[in-house]
Parts: structure tokens; C-alpha cells; sequence
């Protein structure tokens, strides 16, 4: 890099830096409080999933939903995201439970949509998110619709520019630059200076970028990730039950930060000693539409708070804000083939997860 150019690049952040207010300052921390405010998202240790309870009310309801993370909730963790294939177990129960008239299924990834094609575009029964909730194709559909198409994206190019400055300080660091969101991945880098960077560069992105545009900053394992504000798994989910409200049973796993938007989602329909629920239309049902949000009427739910079972990946420490956990993806697809009176063929294949992206 020519001495011009350093001094091009370092007069940009440096403004970035300097004209970061305390409106702002005072913005972000409220943000933060009302995240964490209310007990009923407020993350905590979770009981293993009661796959006999979950069979009774999967067998109850008449119309169910069942909502899939992928990476490390239907497939192990390895160090390279490409070889995250499904295996034979997993396509099984995913076919099987879509080819039932009562079931509507959905895998909601971070995973863009020719990924998702690749692997598992033969599954005509079962719809997709990808892009953690950017881009959505229905049961059967053969086109994806961007929900990004009316929102301002112009802040991608101020991120780029961000991640390529760290990428040079980094060695072995690399952007992934997708439709809708950017990730500055840091897995092959050195441990420690590479988490030194990453936290360099998310104080940068907190305080001096997000505050000021339509975005969210999520920190994933070895990974940052900015995508817009307004589309996340969390949309999606509530996209899914306001268009679905005569739903009686969900079903909805995940392993990691991304995930508990969804989870965040469905703990928000039920707060304490609310037996029904009345669902305002969500922003991601204005945006699928092509309506103004207002336009939309609320829907009254068909499901009981016991019927769903919001279910994270991981050890029964994690904190979380879902109401079961598993230990593995092998166990999700076990509950899954256990709903359809099945068994597992193969054996469990354990991930590495130092190849975790927000997927």
C-alpha cells in the first residue's frame, strides 16, 4: 500500500471516528437496555428437549410449522463451510416430514440462495430463507424474493471499505460480500491478533457506523457479520406464524447468536400467563407483500404456548433464549425422524467449530 493511499484510508476513519456523537453514544446504550429489559428475554439455562411431549402435541395439532437453522442445527460444524453437507438421515426427515399436507417446513440459514439450491434445492416441499431472512423462496416456488428490494443497502459499500482495511492488517483474513449482508471472516488468521482486530473493528462498526445507518452488527466464531436492521431469522419466523396462524405446533432449532432472533420471536408471543395469542402483522409480511405494514390486520393464533418448542444446539449451560436444547445436530435430526414414528440410519459425524460462520 502506497504511503498516499494509507493516509487516504486513515483520514476516512479518522472522521468516522471524530464525528461520532454523544446523541449517538446515548442512542446505542438505550438500544442495549431495551434489549435486555423483560424476563422473558432474558436468556437462561434450558431443560433437554422432551421429545415425548413434543411427539404428543406434534400428533395433536392439525397444521404444524417446522423451522430449521442449517449449519450446526441439521449439520455438524466444520473448519470449511462448503463441506457442510446434509447427510442421508437429515434429506430423509426433511422430505418426509414437507411430503405431509400438515406440515410446512422451513430451513432459515445465513447460507445464500445458490448454497441452498446446491444441496437441497431438490426438496420441492420445503421452503428457504437464506441470507438470515434477505431472501425467501415458498414450498414448491422456483424463484427467490428479495425483501431487501426496498431498503437502503448503500451502507455495504462503507463496510467494504472497513473490512478490506482489516483484511490488510490480518493476514489470512478475508470478506465474504453476499446480496444483502458483508462478513469479515478471521478463522485462518493468528488467534490472538486476529480476535485483537475483530474487536478493533466491531468498536468501529458499534460506535461510528451502525448508530447512523439501517444495520446490525452480529459476532459470530471467528467472524463479523453486518446485515440490515430490518430483515433477520427473527422477521422471518414472525412472517412465518402471522401467515400461518392457524398453526398449532412449532418446531424451531438453532445453534447460534443468529438463532435466537427466532427464538426471541416466538418467546415474545407468549409472555407469562398468556394462554392466546393476538399477533400484530410483522414488518417482514409488509415487505413480502409489497404493502405498507399499516395496511395489515392482526391475526389471532391457533397455537397454545405448549405447543411450541423453540430448541437450541448446545449444552444445557448455554445461555439462551430458547426452551429446550440438544447437545448435537445429530440429536435434532434424531427428534425429527422421531416425529415421523422413524429411526436413524447413520452414525453422528462431530463438527470442528472453528469453521462457524452466522450460517
Amino acid at each position: 500500500m502506497t504511503a498516499q493511499d494509507k493516509e487516504s484510508r486513515q483520514s476516512s476513519l479518522y472522521k468516522i471516528v471524530t464525528t461520532y456523537t454523544s446523541y449517538n453514544w446515548a442512542a446505542m446504550l438505550i438500544k442495549k437496555l431495551l434489549q435486555q429489559v423483560g424476563a422473558e428475554n432474558t436468556a437462561h439455562n434450558t431443560p433437554v428437549l422432551d421429545r415425548a411431549a413434543m411427539s404428543t402435541m406434534y400428533e395433536k395439532a392439525s397444521k404444524r410449522l417446522l423451522l430449521f437453522d442449517y449449519d450446526g442445527t441439521l449439520t455438524p460444524i466444520v473448519k470449511t463451510p462448503s463441506m457442510a453437507v446434509p447427510s442421508k438421515d437429515t434429506l430423509r426427515a426433511l422430505e418426509k416430514l414437507s411430503a405431509d399436507p400438515k406440515n410446512i417446513v422451513y430451513i432459515i440459514s445465513g447460507r445464500d440462495g445458490g448454497f441452498l439450491d446446491q444441496h437441497l434445492g431438490h426438496l420441492k416441499q420445503v421452503g428457504f430463507s437464506a441470507e438470515h431472512g434477505s431472501f425467501m423462496r415458498e414450498p414448491g416456488a422456483s424463484d427467490w424474493t428479495n425483501l431487501t428490494e426496498t431498503l437502503d443497502m448503500s451502507w455495504m459499500s462503507e463496510v467494504h471499505e472497513i473490512f478490506k482495511y482489516y483484511t490488510e492488517r490480518t493476514t489470512g483474513s478475508f470478506v465474504e460480500l453476499k446480496k444483502s449482508s458483508i462478513t469479515w471472516h478471521y478463522r485462518a488468521s493468528d488467534p490472538e491478533w486476529g480476535s485483537f482486530q475483530c474487536n478493533q473493528c466491531l468498536d468501529l462498526l458499534q460506535t461510528n457506523i451502525a448508530p447512523k445507518r439501517p444495520i446490525e452488527v452480529l459476532v459470530g466464531k471467528k467472524n463479523l457479520e453486518v446485515r440490515p436492521i430490518a430483515v433477520n431469522k427473527g422477521e422471518i419466523v414472525k412472517r412465518l406464524m402471522y401467515a400461518n396462524a392457524d398453526a398449532e405446533f412449532v418446531f424451531c432449532a438453532g445453534d447460534d447468536k443468529t438463532d435466537e432472533d427466532m427464538f426471541r420471536a416466538l418467546g415474545s408471543l407468549f409472555p407469562s400467563g398468556v394462554t392466546t395469542a393476538t399477533m400484530e402483522p410483522p414488518l417482514s409480511a409488509a415487505l413480502a407483500s409489497g404493502v405498507e405494514q399499516s395496511s395489515l390486520k392482526p391475526v389471532q393464533l391457533a397455537m397454545p404456548p405448549t405447543g411450541v418448542f423453540s430448541t437450541t444446539v448446545g449444552a444445557s449451560s448455554k445461555k439462551t433464549l430458547a426452551r429446550w436444547h440438544v447437545t448435537s445436530p445429530y440429536a435434532i435430526v434424531e427428534s425429527m425422524l422421531e416425529l415421523l414414528g422413524d429411526a436413524p440410519t447413520a452414525a453422528e459425524e462431530p463438527g470442528e467449530p472453528e469453521g462457524k460462520a452466522n450460517l
